[in-house]
């Protein structure tokens, strides 16, 4: 009886862990401050994402792009796991792949002007949260050695990023668009391990190409706008 109550808790969890990542958590977001307009969209890798595009958006009319540093908001928080060195890493990697990918599709600009958008994106968190019971370990004799790890402390755990883009106006600074964007890196053991760049990069990764496609998209819309001038000419 017993082992069957471990393998039904295990299951429980394991479901609780997959749905997890279907809805905004309010606790890691706020930068944008506004997120009613939000639509959760699906995405080749199958992370949540959630975003919004206004009609000036749409309307073909921005072909060049400001991007802002990346900063945390509201503030960094370092912990024996978390260092402050991987903050850094981070927010260069960021910087400095965002900037070339978006150069393949618009004008990187750095002052405000007609027909430039600006991009500030803000990382909300980089957290670790409890790992998911892998299916491994729901046979009788594994659900009990796996509930004494996460017991002990030596259960992995997941490696969580939260982040934003906010799109506006450069000129009159309005709302124009944004994303929010929340999912797994990497995995860490439960045993105090230390989070290190080579955790996150991957999820880095696949955000980077995602923002390279909204660039492309943005570029689509800028072409076509210019191709319907042209043919009113």
């Amino acid at each position: 009886m017993k082992i069957r109550l471990l393998i039904t808790l295990c299951i429980l969890l394991s479901a609780c862990s997959f749905t997890n990542h279907e809805k905004l958590e309010p606790l890691y977001i706020g930068f944008i401050g506004d997120y009613s307009k939000f639509e959760r969209i699906e995405t080749d890798d199958g992370l949540k994402s959630f975003r919004y595009a206004s009609d000036r958006v749409l309307s073909g009319f921005y072909s060049k792009i400001i991007i802002d540093p990346v900063e945390f908001y509201p503030a960094e928080v370092h912990s024996e796991q978390i260092s402050a060195e991987l903050f850094a890493k981070t927010k260069a990697y960021i910087n400095e792949n965002l900037a070339e990918v978006a150069a393949l599709s618009l004008e990187v600009v750095e002052k405000p002007q007609a027909g430039a958008l600006r991009l500030t994106p803000r990382i909300s968190a980089i957290k670790i949260s409890p790992g998911d019971v892998k299916i491994r370990e729901l046979i009788p004799v594994g659900s009990l050695i796996a509930l004494g790890k996460a017991a002990a402390g030596y259960r992995y755990e997941n490696v969580d990023i939260y982040m934003e883009f906010k799109a506006t106006d450069s000129m009159d600074g309005d709302f124009i668009g944004g994303s929010v964007k929340q999912g797994k890196a990497g995995e860490i053991s439960g045993f105090n391990e230390v989070v290190t760049f080579d955790h996150i990069k991957p999820l880095l990764d696949i955000w980077i190409k995602d923002a390279k496609g909204v660039f492309e998209k943005l570029k689509q819309f800028n072409d076509k706008n210019r191709t319907s001038l042209i043919e009113r000419l």
